[in-house]
C-alpha cells in the first residue's frame, strides 16, 4: 500500500496537475452546468481515486484530469448523476464527498475481489502465484497418462468462458453509486483502458455491472486491482480454467472449497482400486 511520503507527494502532484488543467482556455469555456467543477473538485477526484504506488508521472495526471473534464463537458448529465449519488446540497461539500465516495468504492472493490477468491469457479481467476504449480501439475499428469482425455481437454476453447456472467451470478449486485465509484477507480488507474463514450457514460453513472467491468480489463488491469486488494494474483489461463471445469463436470475431479481438488483416478482410469488424490490449490 501507499506510504505516507507517497501520499504527500501524490497530493502535491494532483494539486499541480489540477491547476494546470484549470488554467487552460478549454477549462474556462466549460458550460454553466459545470460551474461547480472547480479546481478543488478535480483535486478531490485525483486524491480520492488515484493510486500513488511508486513513481507517478505528472503528465499522466494532467492527461487523466483533462480527460475527466472533457468527458463531463460532453456528458454533463453524468456529472449531475454523480452529484445525486453524493447527495450534494452545497458546492463546498463536493470535494469532501468525492473523497469519501472513493473510500467506499475501494472498500466495496476489495470486498468483491476477496469474495471472488473464495468462490469457485471465480477463484480460478485469482489463484496466488505460489499455488499455481499444483494445478498445472494436476493437468499435466492427467493429460500425460490419458491421451483420450487429453484430446478432449485440448478441444475446449477459452472463448466459451464469460467471466462477466460468472461474476454476476456468484457475487452480490452493488448499488449504482458504488459501481460508479469502482468504475472510476479502474478508469483512473489502469492505463491501458480505452472505453468509448457510451462505455464511459455507463460506467460513470453506475450502469455497468462488476462482471462487465472486469471482463473488459486486460490482465494487467485485473492484476493491479488484485494487488490493491492485497491478493497474490496469478490468474490461470482461460483455456486451463475451461479444462478444469470440464473435469469437474465429468466428476473426474471434485472441488473442495478453500482447499483444492480431489482427483478421482478410479473414474478416470476405470480402475476401481486406484485411490483418489488430493491436490492442494489454496
Amino acid at each position: 500500500m501507499e506510504s505516507l511520503s507517497q501520499k504527500v507527494a501524490g497530493r502535491y502532484l494532483v494539486r499541480m496537475a489540477a491547476r494546470k488543467v484549470c488554467a487552460s482556455k478549454s477549462f474556462s469555456r466549460r458550460t454553466a452546468s459545470l460551474h461547480d467543477l472547480t479546481p478543488e473538485v478535480l483535486e478531490a477526484f485525483g486524491e480520492g481515486f488515484m493510486l500513488f504506488e511508486g513513481r507517478v508521472a505528472f503528465r499522466g495526471l494532467v492527461k487523466k484530469l483533462k480527460k475527466l473534464v472533457d468527458f463531463f463537458k460532453k456528458a454533463p448529465r453524468a456529472w449531475e448523476r454523480i452529484k445525486q449519488f453524493l447527495g450534494i446540497k452545497s458546492i463546498k461539500d463536493i470535494p469532501k464527498a468525492i473523497k469519501e465516495w472513493a473510500k467506499k468504492g475501494l472498500i466495496a472493490l476489495k470486498g468483491l475481489l476477496k469474495q471472488a477468491t473464495e468462490t469457485f469457479p471465480l477463484s480460478l481467476f485469482f489463484i496466488p502465484h505460489g499455488k499455481m504449480p499444483g494445478v498445472t501439475d494436476l493437468m499435466n499428469r492427467i493429460m500425460a497418462n490419458h491421451p483420450g482425455l487429453a484430446k478432449a481437454l485440448n478441444s475446449i476453447k477459452g472463448k466459451a468462458v464469460h467471466i462477466d456472467k460468472w461474476l454476476n451470478k456468484y457475487l452480490p449486485r452493488l448499488k449504482k453509486p458504488l459501481l460508479a465509484a469502482i468504475f472510476i477507480w479502474v478508469w483512473f488507474n489502469v492505463a491501458e483502458l480505452s472505453w468509448d463514450f457510451e462505455g464511459l457514460l455507463a460506467g460513470f453513472t453506475g450502469n455497468i455491472s462488476f462482471g462487465e467491468l472486469l471482463a473488459s480489463l486486460p490482465e494487467s488491469g485485473i492484476g493491479l486491482l488484485a494487488a490493491v486488494a492485497g491478493l497474490g494474483y496469478g490468474a490461470l489461463p482461460v483455456t486451463l480454467i475451461m479444462r478444469i471445469m470440464y473435469l469437474v463436470a465429468k466428476k473426474y475431479i471434485r472441488w473442495e472449497p478453500g482447499k483444492g481438488f480431489v482427483v478421482n483416478w478410479a473414474e478416470i482410469t476405470g480402475d476401481s482400486t486406484r485411490p483418489s488424490e488430493k491436490i492442494a490449490v489454496f
